[in-house]
């Protein structure tokens, strides 16, 4: 696992701490705004490594009245992350180089957190309806005016003001102009669409070089141009972007709310990969989440 660049200007609730134990090592965001702990890198040096960092873990998000822990890990870690108490929530083939799965997990400390919010309780009858969608590709023609573009620094004002004016609550600080330029200068890019020089919608890849993945993500379309397909319009960009990169696998985790999104990514040939269970604090409340993936 690598550190997610997002989070290295974080919210101002959220911190960054280092575990030692005696079997593991992990670096983690505790996050009160999102009211969980991430687990970004873990390093096992005995074999009961991860029954000591869950129960490390649940310790620490006590102490801070958190009730979520998650994590991506190897495909090999997975009886025991389960042995420990954990949930795989979801999965993401060719996550690791385009060959491997990462396979995601999850603690709850807390009933009301660990109940679905939303569409996702009723996933058995979604999923087949997402996956029946695959691949049946919609017209994503760039409406007559639109221009679709990399987004740079002169850009990160008025696109967190597009941002503060689509979500009322993100779980990363895209409301603030100085985070996303920092972003910018790591390994994120982000796509805009302008109309009349104005950003009419949004979106990012937050490139991993390392595992040879990228998170496409911070997808905001302004509600009066909303059902013109520029979401679609920007993942195709970002898309034929990637496609001369080294990046092997693309995925996304979006809101189980949004129908519109989930079928868009159905409608490229993203598998459906899971329900990340209220996962974060975004568009006012804690909302579940769907996990998209397509080696590519």
């Amino acid at each position: 696992m690598t550190i997610n660049l997002r989070n290295m200007i974080e919210n101002s609730q959220d911190r960054w701490e280092h575990l030692t134990g005696q079997a593991f090592q992990c670096s983690i965001l505790i996050s009160p705004y999102n009211k969980r702990i991430t687990v970004y890198e873990f390093s096992l040096r005995l074999d009961n490594g991860i029954e000591e960092m869950i129960q490390i873990l649940t310790e620490k998000a006590s102490e801070y009245q958190l009730d979520k822990i998650w994590l991506k890990a190897r495909a090999r870690w997975k009886e025991k992350f389960l042995r420990s108490k954990m949930k795989l929530e979801a999965s993401i083939p060719g996550y690791y180089g385009g060959v491997e799965t990462a396979m995601v997990f999850a603690k709850y400390l807390t009933v009301r957190r660990e109940t679905p919010s939303g569409l996702s309780n009723k996933n058995h009858a979604i999923k087949p309806v997402y996956n029946a969608l695959r691949g049946t590709h919609s017209d994503s023609a760039v409406p007559h005016g639109v221009i679709i573009k990399q987004g740079e620094a002169a850009n990160c004002r008025d696109l967190a003001s597009l941002y503060s004016k689509v979500f009322a609550t993100y779980p990363f600080p895209i409301f603030n102009s100085d985070y996303l330029a920092h972003t910018m200068d790591q390994n994120v890019y982000y796509v805009l669409a302008l109309y009349n020089n104005e950003i009419v919608a949004a979106a990012s890849a937050e490139i991993n070089t390392l595992d040879k993945n990228a998170e496409v993500t911070d997808f905001a379309v302004l509600p009066e141009w909303r059902g013109r397909r520029l979401a679609s319009c920007l993942l195709l960009h970002m898309e034929d972007v990637l496609k001369n990169t080294e990046i092997k696998c693309l995925y996304t985790i979006a809101r189980s709310s949004s129908v519109g999104m989930n079928k868009v990514f159905a409608n490229f040939g993203y598998g459906f990969g899971g329900v990340l269970i209220n996962n974060c604090n975004i568009g006012g409340g804690f909302e579940d989440m769907n996990v998209w993936s397509k080696v590519h």
